[in-house]
């Protein structure tokens, strides 16, 4: 009989992390006043750990402009860690994986730290999921991001991505952070990724819904090619 890594199977640690009961109480760190982030976003409720890096990314902005790369301290968001993702664009169409939380990497079976995220699409989708991100940053907004990824079995997990942008720090580069947890939009849950995720093939958009953070929302790139709303 095949093991549970062979059979693909998660680890208990991580199905433990992604149990309803523990996500819901996770919190960002944040002294002082929690800022008041809404709960959902054109009729879509945030799963947990998305509205707490939405409340915490308002907590360390500097005035209307995003936070910086020195705002971002990895103890303020010990809890959302397991969840998180932290990116640095290295070039007009490259945006590198620079902290991949724990249970992500469980839940995909490897490490994906120093991989260019373009690199898992290609053609047409490649360009429009450059377009999008580069937006986010640029108007700035931000956009819960949803994809349909497939596990070992061949069904398909919808994830849903709080994506939102940061200002370069002394490396001039900017970057974008983001929470990656699975989700039943019909019952607007976090649900329970059972197997091993396979990101080596394309992760199918399914949506994107955009955050106005004080600078409204984009309505397309400018080739047209921004999906979302």
């Amino acid at each position: 009989m095949a093991n549970d890594d062979e059979a693909g199977v998660m680890p208990a640690w991580v199905a433990a992390y992604l149990d309803t009961r523990h996500v819901a109480n996770i919190r960002a760190r944040i002294s002082g006043v929690r800022p008041d982030a809404p709960d959902e976003i054109n009729g879509y409720k945030l799963s947990r750990p998305g509205r707490e890096l939405l409340t915490w990314w308002l907590s360390v902005r500097q005035g209307d402009a995003p936070p910086t790369a020195e705002d971002v301290e990895l103890p303020s968001l010990v809890e959302l860690s397991p969840y998180l993702r932290y990116l640095s664009w290295e070039g007009e169409e490259a945006l590198v994986i620079r902290l991949f939380g724990s249970a992500l990497c469980e839940a995909i079976g490897l490490d994906p730290t120093g991989v260019d995220i373009f690199s898992l699409s290609q053609g047409d989708e490649r360009s429009q999921d450059i377009a999008r991100l580069k937006l986010i940053g640029d108007l700035p907004c931000g956009a819960v991001i949803f994809r349909h990824i497939q596990d070992q079995t061949g069904a398909a997990a919808l994830v849903e991505m709080m994506t939102l942008p940061i200002e370069p720090g002394a490396d001039g580069k900017k970057r974008i952070i983001s929470t990656v947890i699975p989700v039943d939009v019909s019952s607007n849950r976090s649900t329970l990724w059972e197997r091993r995720l396979n990101v080596k093939e394309y992760q199918d958009l399914h949506d994107v819904l955009y955050v106005d953070l004080g600078h409204g929302i984009p309505t397309s790139s400018p080739d047209g090619s921004v999906i979302g709303r």
